[in-house]
């Protein structure tokens, strides 16, 4: 479902077309090793994997090598948990064990510590949150890693590492189509409710229902609870939501209604943000209650619109409203998003899932998807650094990343805008992968050998054993060494961008 709702003069339409896993160390761990990468690892553990069918005895000699003690066995690996002697260092030991034929890696044991990401089943797909360059169900796109706005980031310096609290923050005001109220992931964050529909701004409160589904999945992006391992994880997972539903089934309303709920929102409704994902013409009455609205210090954030020009769409127009133009996830401004001399800032608009009414969730396209991405990190800094709607504004457009496709208009960043570290975009220029295959008992090259990386490519050996597959994206790799009359071996290859890593190959021959 990818329709671009288009508007009529006087209507109002939508703007939309439309577990990871922590572990800690455990209790009397201690990370005084670094390998000089900032990769902390036990002080005097490692880990040693033997090759399948090695024998009990062939083990034990291997590990009274290195004078170590076995503290466990992971049978199904053929892993080890080796303790060794005290001032050891476990990674020039891992590099011993290597050496030995019956092994088939070894490895310092690795710290790893919580970082905020959530265990939501879908947060995997959503590359606006944590861009990895990851596939994403149902999109076509390409991802390139960090075109997103950093919220792994924004949430530790926020809330704290692992910490994800459901309330207790600031209050997003959302006109829409409505919500549903008894979503898993948005159950109970609704604090005031309304709607408008006759056309004539009388106003019912009380009820707010999404018989549409584009107000339930803005909301979903603006908070959805995070860390409960279902569904999304919303931008400002503790924010809480006043509903106003001013559009119908279909996604369309009238001003009337429109400037009747923007001032319940900012008034009864007790928002400090208003975020508005829908557009139409520009209007007296709407431009007088958006200055009312941004004068009683409510920030006003809404799609900057789909036309895929410079069309001035309402309420973004009006300079009193933040205007919200979209990227996808390789960073690039989708065909559909508006440019105009009054967009401000950018945020991720294709490809995005979010909650939908009836416990589901959908992808859906459009700066409908990138207006409650801005409001979302909008209500994190308000919270956290109580920031007025001033302030808000201003902080958002001057900490944003990259480049929004538009009048240099930069990315919404959280962890930039909440004044932590910015991850940076992992640098793409092609790495290469060489090395030798020789004979495990004799040393002797192995000429012929292929070594085959998967997608990186492969390679034959030449006379002199030696290997080099050029032109490798950087990026983990699966190789394989395999030679007639020989065992194949397999190891992990990292390729980091415009470097050469070596792989070598001890192979034992076929008994």
């Amino acid at each position: 479902m990818r329709p671009i709702l288009r508007r009529a003069s006087m209507l109002v339409s939508l703007f939309f077309t439309a577990s990871v896993l922590a572990t800690l160390a455990p209790a009397g761990a201690s990370s005084a090793g670094n390998d000089g990468g900032g990769h902390e690892y036990h002080e005097d553990l490692v880990l040693v994997a033997f090759d399948p069918g090695t024998p009990a005895p062939a083990r034990a000699s291997a590990h009274a090598s290195e004078r170590g003690e076995v503290e466990n066995t992971m049978e199904w690996l053929n892993l080890d948990v080796v303790r060794l002697p005290e001032g050891v260092d476990p990674a020039a030991s891992a590099v011993r064990y290597e050496r030995n034929p019956n092994v088939a890696y070894a490895h310092p044991n690795w710290e790893v510590s919580l970082l905020s990401n959530p265990n939501d089943t879908l947060y995997i797909d959503e590359w606006g949150l944590n861009n990895t360059g990851q596939s994403v169900t149902g999109s076509l796109v390409k991802g390139v890693a960090d075109k997103d706005i950093d919220a792994p980031e924004g949430w530790d310096v926020a809330f704290g590492s692992g910490s994800f609290p459901s309330s207790g923050g600031t209050r997003v005001g959302i006109l829409d189509t409505g919500i549903d109220l008894s979503h898993v992931d948005l159950f109970n964050k609704t604090k005031a409710c309304a709607n408008a529909l006759t056309g004539t701004g009388i106003i019912i409160n009380g009820s707010c229902s999404d018989d549409n589904l584009h107000g339930t999945h803005v909301a979903g992006t603006v908070g959805a609870i995070t860390n409960n391992s279902v569904g999304v994880a919303g931008v400002a997972p503790n924010s809480e939501f006043a509903i106003f539903k001013g559009l119908d089934a279909a996604g369309v309303g009238f001003y009337a209604d429109i400037i009747a709920g923007i001032h319940w929102l900012h008034t009864t409704g007790g928002a400090r943000i208003v975020s508005m994902s829908l557009g139409g013409p520009q209007d007296d009455a709407l431009d007088k209650e958006l200055t009312e609205a941004a004068a009683s210090g409510a920030l006003l954030i809404a799609a900057a619109g789909n036309d895929g020009d410079s069309t001035p769409n309402y309420p973004a127009y009006h300079a009193d409203v933040m205007s919200v133009a979209a990227i996808d996830a390789a960073g690039e401004r989708p065909w559909f998003s508006n440019c105009n001399a009054d967009v401000e800032i950018a945020a991720p608009g294709v490809d995005v899932w979010s909650t939908t009414p009836g416990n589901s969730y959908a992808l859906l396209d459009g700066t409908s998807m990138s207006t409650p991405h801005v409001s979302g990190v909008a209500a994190m800094l308000m919270w956290a650094k109580g920031t007025d709607a001033s302030q808000t504004r201003s902080t958002m457009k001057s900490t944003g990343e990259g480049d929004g496709g538009c009048n240099n208009i930069k990315v919404v960043n959280l962890a930039g805008a909440l004044g932590g570290s910015v991850s940076e975009p992992e640098p793409t220029d092609p790495g290469a992968i060489a090395g030798k295959v020789t004979d495990g008992r004799t040393k002797a090259a192995i000429s012929g050998a292929t070594v085959d990386c998967g997608t990186a490519g492969s390679a034959t050996t030449d006379s002199a054993g030696n290997y080099s597959i050029t032109n490798v994206t950087p990026s983990t790799y699966t190789c394989t060494a395999s030679a007639t009359g020989y065992r194949s071996k397999s190891q992990n290859v990292t390729v980091n961008s415009g470097q050469t890593t070596t792989a070598n190959f001890a192979l034992r021959p076929q008994r």
